[in-house]
């Protein structure tokens, strides 16, 4: 009988060869990354990369700018590619950040962005191991509901939203949580759903079969990958609990924690090289907040006060949510501003806020602009003279209200009228009269015409408009504080995400098609600003505290007292007056009752009946 071989021995050897190099590469994923990739890693990035490689449960708690994101996208590209049927989810609080994340990946695979540009060695094997289609050329899908890459081994990569509701039912081999730390509780519980499952599991109906002698598979790994942020957050009971685990010895388990040091004092191969972060930008950070620095930079997470602490970092996060800074008029909004008026020593506070009518919570506040109106000239920080924030003040009136009649668009000026009368005697007597703004049109002066002080006044100032709202700090600060409790305990007090970068990432939709393209936005200067002013006020407002007599008759609240000497409260004071001004609001309109619409009698019954009554 004539005998056909299926297999020359060239080609059965060259099969056998890359069986071999798969298995060489599945054991040294750091030589992998350089043979496959054409990426060369600096030694902690390879450190955490070897490490990580086969551990079901591993933690990644690294400094800013040590490229967290950048060492999951190799990590989760090697697994794809080395291993056959891996199911891959990408993680994060929310979808933009996922899919900037899922975008990393693509710029590895296709050698385009900055990816490309700061990697002159970025080799095209993995581009011809994904699946393409007539429709899509590159194999890398950007649909709304996700992006996705599938692999001619059938591996594939996914990215998920930050809804927990969307996140259910789905089994995974590798779950990637991207800035962990500032995911909720409850997201990061049901994604870990999605590798409970065993690989080693495995079943058949023939007699002789026995699972004990299979060979063993990579198990399902949850990698959680952050900078630290408080420590109520589950990422910091994993960080507690995984260090725990590793120091006795479990080998499923890793916790890796790389301060800014690692990221400044770096090193390829045993000799210094190129750092991914100077040591100005930390000075700078931890000159400018601390606290926030601290996290960030040094893997320190915040610890709350206890029981007398008014609101938790926990509450804060809670309400944060995506927008940028609003600087100038946008069509359908309302804007009240606050102002905390000071010259020499505290900080001179000028806060906005967007109100929005929510058909389903009612009144809700959009936190969109923070701004200390000091002098840059002058060498002991001293703030503008009450002319020159007068002018800002103005300035920012006629940007919020735009080409419209005055204070159109503008809710109210609330000013703190301080305990000397400041701020009735400089700025609401400076705001009576007309004026001329910076593009010369004349603009009606303000007035607090509820106030004791300008009873009358009306006659003496006719042309002005009654939108501008006196505070006293004696009379109404602890009323206010305990309508700011209550409302951002309700979450109708928003706050845009921590600053972060200069650049943020956002999906938008294409207009002939379903898909979605990732786009670079660059933050403007002041923008920046007025993010970092409302990250001090978040700051601020988390270092506010409760204090009662003995008796507990009376109580006031006030900064703690290891940071009275290195922090002020305007900011706080200013959100303050903004949530007094938002409580009143809402209730008027829960006062306000509902309008009863007037019965209709037409199609009533009738009695009919020749029996007089």
């Amino acid at each position: 009988m004539e005998y056909h071989k299926l297999m020359s021995e060239r080609k059965k050897r060259i099969c056998e060869l890359d069986a071999e190099s798969i298995a060489f590469y599945r054991r040294n994923p750091c030589i992998a990354c350089e043979d496959l990739l054409g990426i060369k890693l600096i030694d902690s990035q390879k450190y955490i990369l070897q490490a990580s490689w086969n551990k079901p449960h591993v933690l990644w708690c690294c400094s800013r700018n040590f490229g967290k994101s950048f060492l999951g996208a190799i990590f989760m590209v090697l697994k794809a590619i080395l291993y056959e049927n891996q199911a891959i989810y990408i993680v994060s609080s929310v979808g933009d950040q996922s899919k900037e994340t899922f975008s990393k990946i693509e710029e590895i695979v296709l050698r385009i962005g900055k990816t490309a540009a700061s990697i002159d060695s970025l080799k095209d094997i993995v581009e011809k191991e994904t699946k393409k289609s007539g429709n899509n050329k590159t194999g890398f899908g950007h649909a709304q509901s996700g992006f996705h890459v599938e692999f001619y081994n059938g591996s594939e990569i996914f990215t998920l939203n930050g809804n927990p509701d969307n996140n259910r039912s789905r089994r995974a081999t590798l779950v990637f949580f991207d800035e962990a730390a500032f995911s909720s509780d409850e997201l990061i519980a049901v994604c870990e759903a999605f590798a409970t499952q065993n690989t080693e599991f495995k079943t058949s109906v023939e007699k002789g079969f026995n699972p004990d002698t299979l060979k063993r598979k990579c198990p399902t790994q949850l990698v959680y990958a952050s900078s630290q942020d408080d420590m109520s957050k589950i990422f910091y009971h994993h960080y507690k609990n995984f260090s725990k685990r590793m120091l006795a010895g479990d080998r499923d388990y890793l916790v890796v924690d790389m301060i800014c040091d690692t990221a400044i004092e770096t090193y390829m191969e045993g000799k210094p090289y190129t750092a991914l972060l100077t040591r100005d930008k930390v000075d700078a950070a931890m000159k400018a907040n601390r606290e926030k620095a601290l996290r960030e930079y040094y893997n320190q997470p915040t610890r709350d006060g206890g029981v007398n602490q008014i609101v938790k970092w926990g509450t804060i996060r809670r309400n944060e949510c995506f927008y940028l800074p609003q600087l100038s008029y946008k069509p359908n909004t309302n804007i009240c501003l606050a102002l905390d008026p000071a010259r020499t020593l505290d900080n001179s506070i000028l806060g906005a806020m967007n109100i929005v009518n929510d058909p389903n919570y009612g009144y809700m506040g959009e936190i969109v602009n923070c701004l200390n109106l000091f002098d840059n000239a002058s060498k002991k920080g001293y703030k503008l003279d009450s002319n020159r924030q007068l002018k800002e003040i103005r300035n920012y009136l006629s940007l919020y209200n735009g080409q419209h009649n005055d204070y159109q668009n503008i809710d109210c000026l609330l000013i703190d009228q301080g305990a000397g009368g400041g701020g009735v005697s400089t700025y609401a007597d400076g705001l009576l009269n007309d004026w001329v703004g910076d593009d010369g049109r004349h603009h009606r002066g303000l007035i607090d015409a509820s106030h004791e002080i300008y009873t009358g006044y009306k006659s003496l100032y006719p042309n002005t408009i009654d939108k501008l709202r006196l505070i006293s700090p004696r009379k109404y600060r602890t009323q206010m504080v305990d309508e700011f409790i209550e409302l951002i305990d309700l979450g109708v007090i928003k706050f845009p995400y921590e600053f972060k970068q200069e650049f943020i990432t956002i999906a938008r939709k294409q207009k002939d098609s379903d898909e979605e393209i990732i786009e670079k936005y660059e933050l403007s200067e002041k923008e920046i600003v007025a993010l970092a002013n409302i990250d001090l006020m978040k700051a601020e407002t988390t270092s506010i505290y409760k204090y009662e007599n003995a008796e507990k008759t009376s109580k006031t609240y006030a900064i703690a007292k290891d940071k009275e000497s290195s922090m002020h409260d305007d900011r706080f004071y200013v959100l303050i007056m903004l949530a007094h001004r938002l409580y009143e609001l809402r209730r008027g309109q829960t006062i306000q009752p509902k309008q009863k619409e007037p019965s209709d009698f037409t199609n009533a019954p009738r009695c009919v009946s020749s029996i007089t009554f």
